[in-house]
């Protein structure tokens, strides 16, 4: 029985070492294969007949998901360095070497990007680009903290810039712009030369985050200059041969809203705004703007009309979903003036203006001497709108027609005085169709369907004047600056040689059938 218990046992424990040794057979295999894989893993990738296999597999996977053609000309991968070369298109590349820590998987490295020609890779940018485009600089960090910093010609410029990145996100950016070409900016983006300028840009952004934006951005435009010819060819609009601008712009941005202000200034007006305000995430602007010409004749190539003086107009301008709204507020011409744009459609107050200062302005004849006011609305898409002008405690001025009044009847119209003065015009694009009607003590003055052709800078209207009990039709034709002006006499010669009659007709005569059918004659 004793014999039998041992020899158990030893059966027992010969069966547990058996066991036991399977399974360390069983994981002593599983160590091999891995040991293999990644003896196989590390000669593929580590060693030059490794590489030399992973490079066409590598290249292919590239030219599978890259809409432009490539080859990868060089790919040298070991435990502590790296290269990589691989031409895009005809000659254009993207290299990159350096030194790598598997184990801190950290990276010290430079890297080329040399475009020839922006155009042939506009499959793979989506956008279409013109031009050359190089860019070389450093990549060190590990995963945790990485920096990237390099140097750029972009449209002839001297960029240099620095990104760091925490966990692999984009979080700091430093850029400097020198001398950045403007001409070459529009060659770039396939536009035509409509400028030549150097633009500085200093950017220095603490947080990338969209949502959470921190940093400022210093933009200046020097030596700008607009080129007459593509313009004109373009938007059919002659501009000076030498209308020059510059510009300052200092943004900050916080949250999701870049703030800016600016001070445009070219060499006919210059446009001022202390907070640009532009919502990235909802796509909205607003701004205030101050807008100052100091010689309105400058402008006449925009205006299409001599003018002179100066002006001031200061508003607001907003941009959303909604569409466009500004608002403009001049004091001008001895009163005011304010508009609302909103979706295409101007509606403007004026409030007291003198309209001789507003004919010296748009460099008219004086004619009528009054204060006015009117509110206009026109819709600039359809090119359509009504204005309705009181002009209050007006006199006519001396003119062409008051002097020709003066001659046939012997009257001084310029003595009156039309308390309320009342224009009524339709505006069909740049024709101006109106009604006007005007009383005083001893004279009445009304039109019908005048017209003012803003195109072409005339008048075609005929104004029926009523002195005491005559009317006189006096048509102004021609030059809205000098126009022709041609009083119908006949009521008037009539009315003259009446009083001339009753003068000297006998009063024995004047009531006799005799009398009266002389007077009829008139």
């Amino acid at each position: 029985m004793s014999f039998s218990i041992v020899f158990l046992c030893y059966n027992t424990e010969k069966y547990d070492f058996d066991r036991k040794a399977g399974k360390m057979k069983y994981l002593l295999s599983i160590v091999g294969l891995l040991v293999l894989l990644l003896g196989l893993v590390y000669a593929l990738l580590f060693t030059a007949p490794g590489n030399a296999v992973v490079q066409p597999l590598l290249e292919s996977r590239i030219a599978q998901n890259v809409p432009v053609p490539t080859k990868l000309e060089r790919f040298v991968l070991r435990p502590d360095r790296f290269e990589v070369l691989l031409k895009i298109g005809t000659d254009s590349s993207i290299g990159a070497k350096g030194t790598i820590r598997l184990a801190a998987q950290a990276i010290d490295a430079t890297y080329t990007v040399d475009i020839k020609e922006l155009a042939d890779l506009q499959k793979l940018t989506g956008a279409k680009l013109k031009g050359p485009f190089r860019t070389e600089g450093t990549i060190r960090g590990d995963k945790e903290s990485m920096a990237v910093e390099g140097r750029s010609d972009v449209a002839q410029s001297d960029t240099r810039y620095r990104l760091e990145l925490v966990s692999m996100k984009p979080n700091n950016l430093t850029a400097t712009l020198s001398h950045l070409q403007i001409g070459r900016v529009l060659f770039m983006v396939g536009q035509p030369d409509y400028a030549e300028g150097d633009v500085d840009v200093e950017a220095r952004i603490t947080n990338l985050d969209p949502d959470r934006l921190d940093g400022t951005i210093v933009t200046k435009v020097r030596n700008g200059l607009l080129h007459p010819a593509p313009i004109k060819k373009d938007f059919n609009l002659t501009i000076p041969s030498d209308l020059t601008f510059k510009a300052d712009i200092d943004t900050g941005l916080k949250g999701s809203e870049a703030v800016s202000k600016i001070d445009l200034v070219t060499s006919v007006a210059r446009l001022s705004s202390k907070a640009l305000r532009y919502d990235i995430k909802k796509g909205a602007l607003h701004t205030d703007y101050r807008l100052d010409i100091p010689e309105l004749g400058k402008l006449v190539f925009l205006t299409r009309q001599p003018m002179r003086g100066n002006l001031r107009v200061t508003g607001d301008a907003e941009i959303s979903k909604k569409g466009l709204r500004a608002t403009a507020h001049s004091e001008t011409l001895g009163g005011a003036i304010d508009a609302l744009f909103e979706n295409g459609v101007a509606d403007v107050t004026v409030k007291n203006i003198q309209t001789v200062a507003l004919t010296d302005m748009l460099l008219y004849p004086h004619v009528f001497d009054s204060r006015a006011n009117a509110k206009l609305s026109y819709d600039t898409i359809k090119q359509l709108g009504t204005l309705h002008a009181e002009l209050l405690n007006g006199q006519i001025l001396p003119n062409k027609m008051s002097l020709i009044l003066q001659q046939m009847a012997n009257f001084d119209i310029t003595k009156e005085v039309y308390e309320r003065t009342t224009v009524d015009t339709k505006i069909i694009r740049k024709k101006l169709i109106s009604d006007l009607y005007m009383k005083s003590r001893l004279t009445e003055i009304r039109s019908r369907k005048g017209q003012i052709d803003l195109e072409n800078g005339t008048i075609d209207t005929t104004l029926l004047i009523k002195i005491r009990k005559t009317e006189v039709p006096v048509e102004i034709r021609g030059a809205i600056t000098e126009p022709k002006i041609k009083v119908k006499t006949s009521a008037l010669l009539r009315s003259k040689a009446k009083e001339e009659l009753k003068k000297h007709l006998p009063k024995e005569l004047e009531k006799s059938p005799a009398g009266e059918l002389l007077k009829g004659l008139f």
